[in-house]
C-alpha cells in the first residue's frame, strides 16, 4: 500500500517485504548448503547438465569416478564422459528423454553403458537420469555408479572360490571343514585322507574326536573359545591313524561366520610334524647327552685314580640311562678273563670279581677282538646263546646287555658293559653313547696313569738331578729353564735354587761368557742356544766370570736338543762341570808327562847305546872266541883221523855246540841292535825281522813298503829304533798269544809329515779289558815308546777278527843334504 501523500509504499510494508526476502534467502542458503552436503557426502557420482547437455554441476564422487577435478567437469559437454563411438547416440538419447517429459529413467543396460575416464580408461557404468524445469530452463541430473570395481570384486570372489576349491582338494596340508554344532566333518581333502589313512567317505561319517589319541582328547574350553572368538586354536597333538599308528600333527582352526557373527563351520588345518617332533626329540636327547658328556668330562678331569675314574663314569652313566648295572672291567692280559673292581648297580647285586669270556658265549670274545660291540636286548630269547650261557647271564640277573670292547693298537684292554634287569630295546643313540663313554674312560685312565707316571718320573728326575754332582738344567724351546739341580745353583755361585734366574735371557746381565779361545761368546753361541738350534756338543769349554764378584771358572758343557715324536725341537738338556781345578791339574800333568817322556826318551837312547855296546862286545869278543875254538877243534880233528873213537865223537859235540853258540850269539846281537838297521835302513831291517819271525814261528809275514818314500825314510832315521822295537814287540805278541796264520806289515809315509807303521794279524784278537791293563807291559811299553817319540799308537781289535796296531810318528826336521845314498839303495837292491 502506498502512502496517500507521497504515493510511496509505507515504510512498514517495505520492512516486511525485506524481512520476508531475507528469510527466503536464508532458507535458500540452507537448502543449498544441505544440497551441497548431500552432493559432497554422496558415494555415487552426481552430475547436473543444462538443456544443451553442458555440465553445470558435479560432486566429488563424480570427479573420482572419472579421475579428474570437479572444475574439469563443470562446463564440459556431457558426452565427453563417454567413448567417442557412443557420444552421438548418447546425445540423441538424452534429447529424446527431454522430449518425453518423463521425470526420470535408467540410462542403458548394465552390460552396454560404458564411461570414459580422464586417463582414457573405459569402464562399465550404471546411470540414472532425471529432468526438472527451473525458471523455465531444463536441467538434467545424472546419478552415476562405477561398476568396474564391483565386477572386479565379483571376479576376484569367483577366482578365490575356484582357487580355494583347488587348494582344498590338492593341498599337501591336511584340511577339514567341521560342523560346529555336531562336531562332524563336512568336507575333507586328499591330504587329510593320506594323513589319517581313512577314505573320504569314512571321515565324513565320523568326527575329529575319533582320531584323537586316548591320552589327548579335545579340550572343550579351547574349542568353545574358538567358537566364541575369544582365542585362537593351535595345538600340537597325536592322532591315531586307521592302522593304529600314531602321528604328531599341528592343528590350527578358524571359524567361518555369517554376517551376524554366527559360526557356520570350522576350518581345520593339520600339518604332519612327526619328523619335526622326532628331530626335536633327537635334539633334546643329543643336548642331554652332550650335557651329560660335559658333566662327565668335568667330573673325570678332576680325578687321578684309574679306579675312581671307572667308578665315577659308571655311576654317572647308570643314573643317566636308568640302567641296572654299569661297569668297566679290564682285561687281565691273558685273553681269557676280565676283572671288575667296582661298578654301578641299582636294584641288582654287585658283580665285582673275575670272569671268563667263554662263560657268556664263544663268539663274545671273537667280537671283542675285532672291536665289535655286542648288543643283546633280550638274553632269555637270544637264539645265539646256549642254555648254559643263558643260565650264566641269569645268575647275574642280566636280561639285556650292551658290551663295548675297549681296544688300543689292536689289543683288547677292557670291556665296558651296561646291564638291564628286564628286556630292553637298546636305541642306536644309546649304544653310541656307551661307546663314547667307554672311549672317554679309556682315555682318562690313560691320562691318569700317564700323569702319575709323569709325576713319578718328575720325582725320579728331581732325585736323579740332585744326585748328580754336575750342574744339570733343562730348558723349553724358548730358553726357559724348566728343571735344574742344586749343583746348577752352586756352579753359578747362587745360594740356592730359589734365587736362580729361570730364563737364559737374564744371565748375560750376570755373567761374562767366553769361548775356549778366550773370545767373547754372544748369547746365540751359548750352550742352550746351540742345543735349541739342533746342535749336539760334548765337553765344550766356556769361561764364565761373575760380574758382581769377578770370580772366574772354566766350565765343560755338554748339550743336546730334546725332540718330540715329529722330530721338532721342544727343548734342550745341558750339563756343566767346573773344570777349573782339573785344568790346573791337567796342565801340571802335561808338564809332568812331558818330563816323563823326555826321561823315557833319554832312557831309550841310553838303552840303545848300551845294547849297541853289548852287541859289539858279543860280536868282537864272544863270537871271535867261539870261532877260534871251532878252528882249534877242526885242527884237532885232523890229527884224530876218521876213526869213530870217543875222542872223535866228543870233538864233534864240541864243534856242534860251538856252532849253536855262534848262531845264538848272532841272534842276540841282532835282537840287541840289528846291524842291518844301521847298514840298510828301516825297511830292510823290518823285512829281515819278518823273515826271521816266519822261520821261528811258521806264521806267514808280509811286508809292504811301497808307499815309503826313501827321502822320508832317511829323515826318520832318529825314529828307526822306535818303529823297529814296536814291530819286534808286536811280532813277539803275535807269536805268543794271537794264534794267527798270517801277519801283514805296512810301511808308508805322508810327504814331509809323518811315518806310518801298521802290523795286522788274523788271530783271535785282544779283549778290550787287556788293551789298557796295567799288566800288559808289552802294549804299555809300545804306547809309551811311541808317545815319547811324539807319535800316536792305535790298537784296533775285535774278538775273532784279529788285531791291527797302527803307529804314526812325525818326521823330524831333515837337512837338505841328508840322503840314504848308496847305503840304503845298495843294501835294498
Amino acid at each position: 500500500m502506498k502512502s496517500p501523500r507521497s504515493g510511496k509504499e509505507p515504510r512498514r510494508v517495505v520492512r516486511t517485504r525485506l524481512a520476508r526476502r531475507r528469510m527466503e534467502h536464508d532458507a535458500l542458503m540452507l537448502r543449498l548448503g544441505q544440497l551441497r552436503g548431500i552432493l559432497e557426502t554422496a558415494s555415487e557420482g552426481i552430475i547436473t547438465a543444462d538443456g544443451s547437455q553442458t555440465i553445470v554441476m558435479a560432486n566429488r564422487a563424480a570427479a573420482e569416478i572419472f579421475r579428474c577435478r570437479v572444475e574439469d567437469l563443470v562446463g564440459a559437454p556431457l558426452a565427453t564422459l563417454l567413448p567417442e563411438r557412443l557420444r552421438t547416440q548418447h546425445r540423441a538419447d538424452v534429447a529424446a528423454f527431454g522430449a518425453e517429459e518423463s521425470a526420470a529413467r535408467r540410462m542403458g543396460r548394465r552390460e552396454n553403458l560404458v564411461g570414459l575416464r580422464a586417463d582414457g580408461e573405459e569402464f562399465p557404468l550404471e546411470a540414472g537420469i532425471s529432468q526438472v524445469h527451473v525458471d523455465g530452463k531444463r536441467l538434467y541430473t545424472v546419478i552415476l555408479r562405477d561398476l568396474g570395481e564391483a565386477q572386479r570384486i565379483a571376479a576376484a570372489l569367483y577366482s578365490s572360490e575356484q582357487l580355494f576349491a583347488a587348494t582344498f582338494s590338492h593341498s599337501s596340508v591336511a584340511m577339514a571343514h567341521i560342523d560346529p554344532a555336531n562336531r562332524r566333518f563336512l568336507a575333507v581333502n586328499a591330504a587329510m585322507c593320506a594323513l589319517t589313512g581313512y577314505e573320504s567317505a569314512e571321515l565324513l561319517q565320523m568326527g575329529p574326536d575319533r582320531l584323537n589319541h586316548p591320552e589327548e582328547p579335545v579340550d572343550p574350553s579351547k574349542f568353545a573359545a574358538l567358537l566364541d572368538g575369544t582365542a585362537d586354536y593351535r595345538v600340537e597333538k597325536r592322532l591315531v591313524r586307521k592302522d593304529g599308528s600314531v602321528v604328531w600333527v599341528e592343528v590350527s582352526g578358524s571359524v567361518v561366520r555369517t554376517p551376524d557373527g554366527r559360526p557356520v563351520r570350522v576350518v581345520g588345518l593339520l600339518q604332519d610334524i612327526s619328523l619335526r617332533r622326532a628331530a626335536e626329540a633327537a635334539l633334546r636327547e643329543r643336548e642331554a647327552r652332550q650335557s651329560f658328556l660335559v658333566r662327565l668330562n668335568d667330573r673325570l678331569r678332576s680325578l687321578d685314580d684309574p679306579l675312581a675314574i671307572a667308578r665315577e663314569a659308571s655311576c654317572l652313566l647308570g643314573e643317566f640311562v636308568d640302567a641296572a648295572r654299569v661297569g668297566y672291567a679290564e682285561d687281565d692280559g691273558n685273553g681269557e678273563t676280565i676283572t671288575l673292581r667296582h661298578g654301578f648297580n641299582r636294584g641288582v647285586p654287585g658283580i665285582e670279581g673275575r670272569y671268563r669270556y667263554t662263560d657268556y658265549g664263544d663268539h663274545l670274545l671273537l667280537a671283542f677282538r675285532v672291536g665289535r660291540t655286542v648288543v643283546r636286548p633280550d638274553i632269555a630269547g637270544d637264539p645265539t646263546l646256549s642254555p648254559a650261557e643263558k643260565a650264566a647271564h641269569a645268575r647275574l640277573q642280566l636280561a639285556a646287555t650292551v658290551n663295548v670292547p675297549v681296544r688300543k693298537g689292536g689289543q683288547l684292554q677292557a670291556v665296558f658293559f651296561v646291564h638291564a634287569a628286564t628286556p630292553r630295546a637298546w636305541l642306536p643313540e644309546e649304544v653310541a653313547l656307551f661307546e663314547d663313554v667307554a672311549e672317554r674312560i679309556r682315555a682318562d685312565i690313560e691320562r691318569a696313569r700317564a700323569e702319575a707316571e709323569v709325576r713319578a718320573t718328575k720325582t725320579k728326575l728331581e732325585a736323579a738331578l740332585e744326585s748328580i754332582a754336575d750342574a744339570v738344567f733343562i730348558s723349553d724351546a724358548q730358553g726357559n729353564f724348566l728343571e735344574f739341580n742344586s749343583a746348577f745353583a752352586g756352579f753359578h755361585g747362587f745360594a740356592s735354587k730359589a734365587v736362580c734366574p729361570r730364563r737364559q735371557a737374564e744371565y748375560p746381565a750376570l755373567f761374562d761368557v767366553c769361548l775356549a779361545d778366550g773370545s767373547p761368546a754372544p748369547l746365540d753361541q751359548w750352550a742352550v742356544s746351540r742345543a735349541l738350534r739342533g746342535e749336539v756338543g760334548r765337553s765344550v769349554e766356556y769361561g764364565l766370570r761373575r760380574k758382581d764378584t769377578g770370580e772366574y771358572l772354566t766350565g765343560s758343557y755338554s748339550y743336546a736338543p730334546i725332540r718330540d715324536e715329529q722330530g721338532q725341537i721342544v727343548g734342550a738338556v745341558i750339563t756343566a762341570r767346573d773344570i777349573s781345578d782339573m785344568k790346573r791339574l791337567q796342565a801340571q800333568l802335561q808338564a809332568s808327562h812331558a818330563e816323563l817322556q823326555q826321561l823315557i826318551d833319554a832312557q831309550d837312547r841310553v838303552q840303545e847305546a848300551e845294547r849297541l855296546r853289548i852287541a859289539r862286545e858279543l860280536h868282537d869278543d864272544l863270537q871271535q872266541g867261539l870261532a877260534a875254538i871251532l878252528m882249534e877243534a877242526a885242527a884237532v880233528g885232523q890229527y884224530l883221523g876218521d876213526d869213530d873213537s870217543p875222542a872223535r865223537r866228543a870233538l864233534a859235540g864240541i864243534k856242534h855246540l860251538g856252532e849253536q853258540l855262534i848262531a845264538s850269539t848272532r841272534r842276540i846281537v841282532s835282537d840287541l841292535r840289528p846291524q842291518i838297521l844301521e847298514d840298510l835302513g828301516l825297511a830292510a831291517a823290518i823285512e829281515n825281522l819278518a823273515s826271521q819271525f816266519t822261520q821261528r814261528s811258521g806264521i806267514s809275514c808280509e811286508v809292504d813298503s811301497a808307499e815309503l818314500r826313501p827321502a822320508d825314510e832317511a829323515c826318520a832315521a832318529p825314529t828307526w829304533a822306535c818303529l823297529y822295537r814296536v814291530a819286534q814287540e808286536a811280532l813277539n805278541n803275535v807269536g805268543k798269544h794271537a794264534g794267527a796264520g798270517r801277519v801283514r806289515i805296512r810301511l808308508a809315509s805322508m810327504v814331509g809329515q809323518s811315518l806310518q807303521l801298521s802290523i795286522g794279524d788274523d788271530g783271535m784278537g785282544i779283549p778290550a779289558d787287556r788293551r789298557r791293563s796295567a799288566t800288559s807291559f808289552g802294549l804299555l811299553g809300545m804306547r809309551e815308546r811311541v808317545r815319547a817319540a811324539g807319535g800316536r799308537l792305535l790298537i784296533r781289535s775285535e774278538p775273532g777278527q784279529g788285531t791291527t796296531i797302527e803307529v804314526e810318528l812325525p818326521l823330524p826336521p831333515c837337512p837338505a843334504s841328508l840322503s840314504l845314498g848308496s847305503r840304503s839303495r845298495r843294501g835294498r837292491g
